[in-house]
């Protein structure tokens, strides 16, 4: 484990809470990076309780397996990219089309769709 893993994964937190609510959990699987002592507290600072997958046991965290098994797929053999630049554009393109555009088969509706139309019932449930 890098300190950069540890970083980049502290970096994506903070800015999941900058743009949605906080929740309740935080649920990872059991790299390194989530157990260390810099995330673990950062977590807990922020008063979300950590929960975290039985070790040796990716099923119990299959949707993230099932996106990420695609994503490579998708995004094929990264050692074709010229620059990080171009690299980091792809990763972008991927992630914009995974959320707006493809359709996922359990919602039928592309995520980003979904969570538009979630938050309008919570909108009217409040």
């Amino acid at each position: 484990m890098t300190n950069h893993s540890v970083q980049l994964v502290l970096q994506a937190f903070f800015s999941a809470l900058l743009h949605h609510p906080r929740p309740d959990i935080c649920h990872s699987d059991n790299g390194r990076e989530y157990g260390s002592k810099v995330f673990i507290g950062a977590v807990q600072e922020c008063g979300i309780r950590i929960s975290r997958s039985a070790k040796a046991s990716p099923w119990e965290n299959g949707y993230q397996e099932s996106f990420y098994s695609q994503f490579k797929v998708d995004l094929g053999d990264p050692n074709r990219f010229k620059t990080i630049g171009e690299l980091a554009y792809e990763i972008h393109h991927l992630i914009w089309e995974y959320n707006n555009t493809r359709i996922h088969s359990a919602f039928r509706m592309p995520p980003r769709l979904f969570a538009e139309r979630y938050e309008k019932v919570l909108e009217k449930v409040s």
